[in-house]
């Protein structure tokens, strides 16, 4: 026995959290999920609180065991450089030093004219401490659901991307409910202030909704490809029994379901009519098809590709396509987000380097707002990105940096030529609804959506994680077999009484001479 004498202290120590406490995770990430959507999408003060509160109990559970949550240092320099951004611009400071900032004229002057003056030595850098607070809180919600998908094994995440399905095609459909009927208010969460010509599940805005949608997509994909991938082959030699036969069994039925969910997903978000929703859902389509192509052989994945595209065809033709097709008709500046960002570099460059606090942008640009949109103030950039660096200033374009280094050295990792198994497919649809959403924030503010927030987070938790998880108890009974177990099972086969030799079919002869006798 080489290994009796190893001692168990030199391998690795994989902890974990006690099943007890993976359950709560869990249960509290489950219902932090579902609430997120239906509560307004999480904006409204009762809404807020309860994710806020529940966010505290998901991080409570989670960093619970020390050591079961093992993160790297760059992903640990983010997650603190974001609360300790909200609590720069709100921690009181000298307040000469504040008003000498770029850009603080106008405000220093106004709060002069306030009953109170500008009295006091000390002020915060935001311009309005309540809402940088805020924003601070909200942080909660992200930051959590992340920490909670990193501190689950495989398995337990599994389940929460099932979750997120059930929760997109319930959406979906009540898009699809909400298309049909107008929207006229005589059905269950009919969004009035929403477009009434298109759907918007539980959200007002058919944006946000397509945001979820977008997101979501990618991973029934690739569900749909991780089951082809496991199929026997359906070349031309293959007769059509044998396919018949993989569409009966449990993979051929899974896949089965996962396109069917992914056909939903793509006409909601046809139907929701967001211009930047569907040409998202056309690239992460395309993304999917040219990234799973090589693991499952090119004619299958173009050819399922074709057998969805001509499936949400039809279906869309039977419904109605014509005034989906009209959105694409107008010019794309014509709800005037070009002033808007246009107003908004302004305000950049005005108040630079470090811009005027998180959450802070409906105050700052309201004296930059265009003539051309009247007595509507619009509160966001409608480019997250621009929102950022308006906010926080210079000190945005480094997390965002950092954030961008995390997502590409991460595909360094989970695209390898290596097989591909089930949560390998699984972290690459992540990566690309993370794309997806990273993309469409160029002209949207998914990521101020705490539902959007959740399910970025989640998605991100997921794509994060090691490809080879040692919390996944198959690889850990499998990878990290401990020295003890070895001796165990090698002593019980020693100690196991052996079958007698059996003796030989013919017996030589011992008259016969030496030679023959082994020649024989």
């Amino acid at each position: 026995m080489p290994d009796a004498n190893i001692s168990t202290a030199a391998q690795p120590q994989l902890v974990t959290l006690a099943p007890t406490h993976a359950r709560l995770l869990l249960v509290l990430l489950a219902v932090l999920l579902i609430l997120a959507p239906l509560l307004g999408t999480g904006l409204d003060p009762l809404a807020s609180m309860t994710l806020q509160l529940l966010s505290i109990g998901v991080l409570t559970v989670a960093l619970w065991t020390p050591g079961a949550l093992s993160l790297t240092r760059p992903e640990l320099a983010l997650l603190l450089a974001l609360p300790a951004v909200v609590l720069l611009y709100t921690v009181p400071l000298p307040a000469a030093w504040v008003d000498a900032l770029s850009g603080r004229d106008l405000y220093t002057e106004a709060a002069a004219l306030l009953p109170t003056g500008a009295a006091g030595a000390w002020r915060p850098l935001s311009l309005n401490p309540t809402a940088t607070l805020n924003a601070g809180l909200m942080l909660l919600v992200p930051i959590a659901v992340y920490l909670g998908c990193r501190s689950l094994d495989t398995r337990t995440r599994l389940r929460l991307v099932y979750l997120l399905f059930g929760i997109a095609a319930v959406q979906a459909l009540l898009g699809l409910i909400q298309y049909g009927t107008g929207q006229n208010g005589y059905m269950l969460f009919a969004a009035t202030s929403a477009a009434a010509d298109a759907g918007s599940g539980t959200y007002i805005n058919r944006n946000h909704f397509a945001g979820l949608l977008e997101m979501t997509f990618p991973l029934a994909l690739a569900l749909i490809f991780a089951s082809l991938a496991s199929a026997p082959d359906t070349g031309p030699t293959v007769g059509w029994r044998r396919r018949v036969a993989f569409l009966g069994s449990g993979r051929g039925l899974r896949a089965l379901a996962f396109a069917a969910l992914a056909l939903l997903l793509l006409l909601g978000i046809i139907f929701s009519k967001s211009r930047m929703g569907i040409t998202m859902a056309i690239v992460g389509l395309l993304s999917c098809t040219l990234l799973f192509a090589s693991r499952i052989g090119g004619r299958h994945a173009f050819g399922l590709t074709g057998t969805l595209v001509a499936l949400v065809l039809g279906c869309g033709i039977a419904i109605g396509l014509v005034p989906v097709l009209d959105r694409f008709s107008v010019d794309p500046t014509a709800d005037g987000r070009a002033r808007i960002f246009s107003a908004t570099l302004t305000g950049i460059g005005q108040r630079l380097p470090l811009g005027t606090g998180p959450g802070t942008l409906p105050d700052a640009v309201r004296s930059l707002q265009p003539v051309e949109t009247g007595a509507v103030f619009f509160n966001r950039a409608h480019n997250d990105y621009l929102e950022w660096v308006s906010d926080a200033g210079l000190i945005a374009p480094p997390l965002i940096a950092l954030a961008l280094f995390l997502y590409l050295r991460q595909w360094t990792r989970v695209y390898r030529r290596d097989p591909w198994d089930g949560p390998r497919f699984i972290q690459a649809g992540a990566g690309i609804g993370l794309l997806l959403l990273a993309l469409h924030e160029f002209v949207d503010f998914n990521l101020y959506m705490p539902a959007n927030q959740a399910i970025f987070a989640l998605l991100a938790g997921i794509f994060l994680s090691r490809p080879e998880d040692p919390a996944d108890p198959a690889r850990r009974r499998h990878r990290h077999r401990p020295a003890v177990d070895r001796e165990r099972t090698e002593t019980a086969l020693a100690a196991t009484p052996t079958r007698a030799t059996p003796p030989p079919a013919q017996i030589p002869n011992p008259f016969d001479s030496p030679s023959t006798a082994i020649s024989t």
